[in-house]
């Protein structure tokens, strides 16, 4: 509360001695007038000081809240699959046993896909043959679509949110295509071999010549059965000898093992588009996530919204400017 003083009426008759000349009286008055501004002025910015101050407290606190939100911990994977199995009456064991390390490497390299909604899992992570293949995939039911050329196949609700970000893409002058033709959506049995071949067989070569292998190895490893062999190339990778395609990293980060693929699924699709950001965030935008480290072009349709995969067991790692979504392992929590 400002002080305003009271100035007198000039009109009021006044004795001589105490009448006040008009110069002084208006040099008062001025002097007066610029107090009371300057006074106006400061409480104005001590109010907009507060005001700002109030602003920024609130932002700082919405800043804080989002933060903490990100900073969550991601739950553990294999506690959010028990539960999620415990609805579909079935058990971790019963899918993938953790006791095989083969089995639990699969899981946990390519296990986002059982914890999609809306589609149907597989009910176990290594199909060994073409009949269990197509049972799954007879059951799970799947809808074609053509693309160009290409036809591909999906799971229905994967198909279904394909086409949604095709179109929402292609309104922006882009595209979403399949990346190696109809292969790049559901694959069966013997195209989990062929391609599993089409890493391995060169890779044996290359270690031959490089003599990190030797022939009866060579011989050896390629009469094995397959389930065995998987694991004996997993094994290899830990001398570093890599059977990927540029020999430099995991075969199942470049190749699914025999019976593995989230493509059996149908529940993967690879995109040629891959690099472009705005069709990664579209892809997002609709289900669909990249979940197998280094595997650039391989989505795999969750039905799960981004802000939704850490509490749902996934963790989120950048490999090369792009996000991947993976199981979030403690070992020390595996059952």
């Amino acid at each position: 509360m400002f002080f305003v003083p009271k100035i007198c009426d000039t009109n009021r008759k006044r004795s001589r001695a105490n009448t006040i000349p008009l110069s002084s009286s208006l040099f008062v008055l001025a002097n007066l007038k610029l107090v009371g501004f300057a006074l106006l002025l400061i409480c104005l910015t001590l109010v907009g000081t507060v005001s700002a101050s109030g602003d920024e407290i609130t932002s700082a606190a919405h800043m804080t809240l989002a933060d903490a939100e990100n900073d969550k911990e991601p739950a553990p994977f294999y506690e959010v699959l028990a539960k999620a199995l415990k609805k579909r009456k079935t058990r971790i064991d019963n899918i993938c046993p953790t006791s095989d390390v083969v089995a639990r490497r699969i899981l946990e390299d390519y296990g986002a896909m059982f914890l999609a909604k809306k589609v149907s899992p597989p009910p176990r992570c290594i199909f060994t043959n073409e009949e269990q293949v197509t049972r799954f995939q007879e059951d799970a039911g799947f809808t074609s679509l053509l693309i160009g050329f290409d036809e591909v196949e999906l799971q229905p609700e994967a198909m279904k949110q394909l086409v949604k970000a095709r179109e929402e893409a292609q309104k922006e002058a882009l595209d979403i295509t399949p990346r190696d033709g109809a292969e790049a959506a559901r694959r069966n049995y013997e195209d989990s071999v062929r391609l599993w071949n089409s890493r391995f067989s060169p890779a044996l070569d290359y270690w031959l010549a490089q003599g990190r292998l030797n022939v009866e190895q060579v011989t050896r490893l390629q009469s094995l059965p397959l389930q065995q062999q998987v694991a004996e190339v997993l094994e290899l990778e830990k001398s570093v000898i890599y059977f990927s395609k540029d020999l430099s990293k995991s075969i199942l980060y470049s190749i699914a093992a025999p019976g593995t693929s989230q493509h059996i699924a149908m529940l993967a699709f690879d995109v040629n588009e891959f690099e472009n950001p705005r069709v990664r965030e579209i892809m997002a935008k609709h289900g669909w996530f990249q979940t197998v480290l280094s595997d650039l072009p391989h989505f795999t349709f969750l039905g799960l919204k981004e802000k939704d995969l850490p509490k749902n067991g996934l963790r989120s790692v950048e490999v090369t400017g792009q996000t991947f979504w993976i199981p979030n392992v403690t070992h020390a929590a595996v059952p």
